[in-house]
């Protein structure tokens, strides 16, 4: 299954909400909701996996089974009610608030391995090959520090790192146990046309490994013809997302929330520019260290430039910016422009 449109008359935050998951008319295997806190991604999410809807929130759901377009009212009709159920039980959930353990990642790999030995006929160590093959594949980019060696006697994950020391799941980092507990799970189990939704996966993962996320869930949803959406504050996954691919929610002038396709990018965006363009962020400094430098931009647009109390502001900045910062670049330029400017109308 694949969801193409939802309409919301009335649910929490929504009301006569609409929002669209194609492009010419073919669901998208990658939708990416962005937004200020508090607008409703998580509650968008919520509103497509939850199964039991109050008769007081109503609305439909347009989704694509195999080649055929179905239409699902919220809630279902009686008539409706048993396929309603069956499409979606295809959607996994991944919340953010989800606490990840060593623990769950053991019985995620010691389950894998069970299938492949006794289920699959295959001996333990090519249950491991296995598993070593998918990290690699899956995290060729992320540069683990870590190789999985096996199950100790006690059936405990045991990995290797580069100096040869062995580990067990509960001595990784925060941001490894995250990576393998959110991403291997969807190459190790049946994601075969599935809807699932990830609120916030980009948590406790390095920047560095937020920008790599969504190439591999791309690759998932190609390789089983599967759907993932992804609620995100994250600049570093916004900007690996195609443009068709974004959903940004805001509020119009009446306070209600709209769903607005991207006019432009992001993809390859910097950091900044997705800060600026995507997430509407005011200042990507401290507000402290940004008033400051907004305050020496405005006594060169005074032409102040010379004053005693901006040189002073000038070199504070310096020091604590290091003079080569960007900003304070592009202010001594325009001082530099407005001088020469001052000297050519001189001469005349």
């Amino acid at each position: 299954m694949k969801l193409k449109h939802i309409h919301i008359d009335n649910y929490k935050l929504f009301r006569n909400f609409d929002i669209d998951f194609c492009t010419d008319n073919e669901p998208l295997r990658i939708v990416i909701i962005a937004g200020v806190n508090g607008i409703g991604k998580s509650t968008l999410l919520e509103y497509i996996r939850k199964k039991d809807v109050s008769s007081t929130h109503t609305g439909n759901i347009q989704v694509r089974i195999g080649t055929e377009d179905k239409t699902f009212a919220i809630p279902p009709s009686m008539t409706q009610y048993k396929a309603y159920e069956e499409a979606f039980d295809s959607v996994l959930y991944f919340s953010a608030s989800t606490s990840t353990t060593s623990t769950d990642l053991e019985k995620k790999i010691v389950r894998y391995v069970d299938h492949f030995v006794y289920e699959k006929g295959k001996t333990s160590f090519e249950a491991y090959e296995k598993i070593q093959s998918l990290l690699d594949m899956v995290f060729a980019d992320f540069h683990l520090q870590v190789r999985f060696k096996g199950l100790d006697a006690d059936r405990h994950l045991k990995f290797v790192n580069r100096d040869r020391v062995e580990l067990g799941a509960n001595d990784l980092s925060d941001g490894e146990k995250q990576l393998l507990m959110k991403v291997l799970p969807l190459f190790m189990g049946d994601m075969k046309g599935r809807v699932i939704l990830m609120d916030e996966p980009d948590a406790s993962l390095h920047p560095s490994w937020q920008s790599y996320l969504l190439p591999i869930l791309r690759r998932c949803a190609e390789e089983n013809d599967c759907q993932f959406f992804l609620a995100t504050h994250s600049p570093q996954v916004i900007s690996s997302a195609y443009q068709e691919e974004i959903r940004i929610l805001t509020r119009d002038e009446d306070g209600i929330i709209r769903a607005e396709h991207c006019n432009d990018g992001p993809y390859g965006w910097t950091v900044e520019k997705v800060l600026d363009e995507i997430q509407n962020v005011p200042f990507q400094r401290v507000p402290d260290v940004e008033k400051k430098l907004e305050d020496l931009r405005m006594a060169v647009r005074e032409n102040k430039y010379n004053d005693t109390c901006f040189l002073q502001k000038m070199k504070d900045l310096e020091n604590l910016l290091g003079y080569s910062d960007l900003d304070l670049t592009l202010i001594r330029m325009e001082i530099m422009r407005k001088q020469k400017e001052g000297s050519y109308a001189k001469s005349q």
